[in-house]
C-alpha cells in the first residue's frame, strides 16, 4: 500500500484531458499517493496543408498509423478547421499505440476499425501491422512528430509495407519548465513518472544546470522506449510500467516501493 506521504510527479506535455478525466491521476490518488503535474512541453501543429491533402484522398491509402494522441489531434484540428469528411477513413484500419490513442481516434475521429490498442509501444504495433501485411496493398498514412523514431519506417520497409510519413506536429520545451521544476522538486526524493522520451530530454536540459537535484528523482518510465531514454540520460530506474495504463503504472510503483530496490540497468 502507498504511504500518504509518498509524492508522485507526472511529467506530461500539455494535459491530454481535463484533470477530472485523467485516469492516471485518479488511480494514483485513490491508492494514497499525492500527485503533482510537471508540464514539460508544448506542441505545434505543422504541415497542415500537406496533411489535409492526404486526408482528402483516402482511396490512396490502406489506413492510418497513429502512434500518439497528438497525431489524432492534428487530424481533428484539420477536420474542425476545414470541414473535411472522414466518412471513408472511418471504415479503414487505424493502427494505434495503446488504449488512450485508440479511444481518442474513435471518439474524436469516429474511426470504427482501430487495431493495436493492446500494444504498449511502437515495436508491438509494427508486429501487429506485419501480421496484416498480406492485406495491405496500399501505403499507410503515418502522421507523426518531427522527433519520431525511425523504427516504424525501418521495420515496415523490411517487410515491404509502404508508408507515407508526414510530420504533423513538433514538440517544444515549455518556457516555464525550470521554474515549475524548482517549485516541485524540494529536498525529499519524489517519484517522477515520465510518459515520453521528450519529457526526459527536456528535464535533462534543466538538470544539466542543476545536477544535484537528480538524486531526488525516483525515475519511473511508462514503457521501454522511455526507460531507455532515462538510462541514456544516466537516471537510475526506479520502476517501469509493464504496459501504458494506470493500473500497470500503479502496480510498478507499488512493487518498487515494496522491494525498496530500484531496477538495475
Amino acid at each position: 500500500m502507498a504511504k500518504l506521504c509518498d509524492s508522485i510527479v507526472l511529467c506530461r506535455g500539455l494535459p491530454e484531458q481535463t484533470l477530472k478525466e485523467d485516469n492516471y491521476l485518479h488511480t494514483l490518488q485513490s491508492a494514497g499517493y499525492n500527485c503533482d503535474y510537471l508540464y514539460t512541453s508544448r506542441f505545434e501543429f505543422i504541415n497542415s496543408s500537406d496533411l489535409k491533402m492526404c486526408l482528402e484522398t483516402p482511396d490512396n491509402y490502406y489506413g492510418l498509423i497513429l502512434t500518439s494522441q497528438r497525431a489524432v489531434e492534428a487530424i481533428c484540428q484539420i477536420v474542425k478547421d476545414d470541414k473535411i469528411s472522414l466518412s471513408r477513413w472511418q471504415k479503414l484500419p487505424a493502427y494505434c499505440v495503446g488504449p488512450a490513442t485508440a479511444s481518442l481516434a474513435e471518439n474524436c475521429l469516429g474511426l470504427e476499425c482501430c487495431l493495436g490498442s493492446q500494444s504498449g509501444n511502437i515495436k508491438d504495433l509494427t508486429e501487429i501491422i506485419i501480421s496484416d501485411m498480406k492485406k495491405i496493398t496500399k501505403p499507410l498514412l503515418y502522421p507523426c512528430s518531427e522527433i519520431a523514431r525511425e523504427t516504424v519506417e525501418q521495420v515496415l520497409s523490411q517487410n515491404r509495407i509502404n508508408l507515407c510519413k508526414l510530420v504533423a506536429y513538433r514538440t517544444i520545451i515549455r518556457e516555464s519548465l525550470e521554474v515549475d521544476f524548482l517549485n516541485i522538486i524540494g529536498s525529499i526524493p519524489k517519484i517522477f513518472v515520465f510518459f515520453s522520451p521528450s519529457s526526459v530530454d527536456y528535464l535533462v536540459s534543466i538538470l544539466k544546470k542543476r545536477p544535484d537535484y537528480i538524486k531526488n528523482i525516483k525515475a519511473v518510465a511508462i514503457g521501454p522506449t522511455t526507460k531507455q531514454s532515462l538510462i541514456d540520460a544516466n537516471f537510475v530506474i526506479y520502476a517501469t510500467a509493464a504496459s501504458p495504463n494506470p493500473a500497470a503504472l500503479l502496480e510498478a510503483i507499488n512493487d518498487a516501493g515494496c522491494n525498496s530496490n530500484s531496477e538495475t540497468m
